[in-house]
């Protein structure tokens, strides 16, 4: 098929799924009890069912760091034995644990003749007492193991460059590039935290798939213990903020020993929701450096060969990130290709984009936004994103209105304003040079 009869045949399956999903809507419920609230996305289009258990105590939180929170969440699916996967096997469905930023999730999916049985088996997962330690010491030898190559890799310790510089010590947004804490193995006070997780206030059960809302009702009844009445102190997610001042953006340089390339990254602080100019920044990031013919890409790969890719990270959510414009090259070429990126970063920021790179940018965003709503499982997801990052429901859908309803003019201006290169410091990860005595 040729390029033409591709893009048709894309386009074509785009207008298949769009209708079938904007038939998808997710309802809320009656609450099972105060501290919980019910969601489904009816779909009746294949027996097929899944279940998501939202609990509002993620990693970010200095309870869950201080009281084993993560693992003590993620332990429930090891017990000693190792019956429970096994009993998830034999059902195949898909079962999983998660500790997010915000959130403890469990995930399970399965056919809809099974879902007796896979309930059973969340239950008595819930309720387990019999973790296996073994999986714990594996996990502490993991994350050691995972830091300690991570200082040898030039993209992690540009990352980490950039998340020190930007947040203050004890800032959760640093935590993944610190040396990992010793996971709590203590089975006791696992049990605790878990126990104290399931019974949060705030917590959410989404069904997704071929239910109806009476057996939504049904099968919610006893899937979890009573919700306690108060929250733990320390629960929620305290961001202490940017330590970036006023004065000029410095840059910082890092030296790692056989390197045969630099790795670049021109970095300052993201936007998050909140901010009234995220959805101009949506679609400046997407011209800049979101697709194979970014501006970047066009300027260091397609037209000088400079490098093989270039991107941007970091776009940030609910809470501001690193954002950084990012990458490499062979170390004799250093400073060509740096001198490429800031240049391709004040042309960007001096006269902003074309009314076709409008065009394109939105788009994509509401070609993603379709892609994102084919599954009932995906509507379900998005809505609990919304939850625990605090947003009205489709708040995140309507995100590409409010970026499809600025003029070219509004979002140049936004342009000029945040990529101005005096607001980015450069990152350089380069090689260590060897010293006289070593020549």
């Amino acid at each position: 098929m040729g390029c033409c009869g591709f893009a048709l045949f894309s386009l074509t399956l785009v207008s298949m799924i769009v209708p079938a999903a904007c038939a998808m809507e997710l309802v809320t419920l009656e609450r099972p009890d105060e501290g919980t609230t019910l969601f489904l996305v009816e779909d009746h289009r294949a027996a097929l069912v899944s279940l998501i258990l939202d609990f509002p105590a993620g990693s970010w939180s200095s309870w869950s760091d201080d009281h084993g929170g993560r693992e003590a969440w993620r332990i429930q699916l090891f017990d000693k034995e190792s019956r429970l996967r096994a009993r998830a096997d034999e059902l195949s469905a898909e079962l999983w644990l998660s500790a997010g930023a915000r959130s403890s999730q469990l995930s399970l999916s399965c056919l809809k003749q099974d879902l007796p049985q896979a309930l059973t088996l969340v239950r008595d997962l819930l309720e387990g007492r019999n973790f296996d330690r073994h999986q714990l010491r594996r996990w502490t030898r993991e994350e050691r193991l995972w830091w300690q190559a991570g200082q040898k890799r030039p993209a992690t310790l540009r990352a980490a460059a950039a998340a020190r510089r930007l947040y203050k010590a004890g800032d959760p947004r640093r935590r993944r590039w610190e040396r990992p804490r010793k996971l709590e193995r203590r089975v006791a006070r696992l049990l605790q935290a878990r126990d104290t997780i399931v019974r949060l206030r705030g917590r959410i059960i989404g069904f997704a798939g071929d239910l109806s809302p009476q057996e939504a009702r049904e099968l919610a009844k006893g899937l979890l213990p009573p919700a306690a009445e108060t929250l733990p102190d320390g629960l929620a997610i305290d961001l202490p903020g940017s330590q970036v001042d006023s004065g000029p953006a410095l840059d910082t340089e890092i030296t790692l020993p056989g390197l045969n390339q630099v790795y670049l990254a021109l970095t300052r602080e993201s936007l998050c929701y909140e901010d009234e100019d995220w959805p101009a920044f949506l679609v400046a990031d997407h011209v800049l450096a979101g697709h194979f013919y970014s501006r970047l890409y066009r300027a260091l790969r397609h037209e000088g060969g400079d490098t093989y890719t270039a991107a941007s990270s970091g776009r940030g959510s609910v809470e501001t990130a690193p954002y950084s414009l990012e990458t490499f090259t062979r170390v004799e070429n250093a400073e060509v290709i740096e001198e490429k990126l800031r240049e391709t970063l004040a042309v960007f920021s001096r006269k902003g984009i074309t009314e076709a790179e409008r065009r394109a940018a939105i788009s994509h965003l509401e070609g993603a936004r379709a892609f994102s709503r084919q599954s009932p499982g995906q509507i379900l997801r998005r809505r609990i994103v919304e939850v625990r990052s605090g947003l009205e429901a489709g708040a995140l859908d309507a995100q590409v209105e409010q970026a499809a309803a600025l003029s070219l003019g509004e979002i140049n201006a936004f342009i000029r304003a945040f990529y101005d290169r005096a607001h980015f410091m450069m990152i350089r990860v380069i090689p260590l040079a060897p010293s006289p005595a070593g020549r």
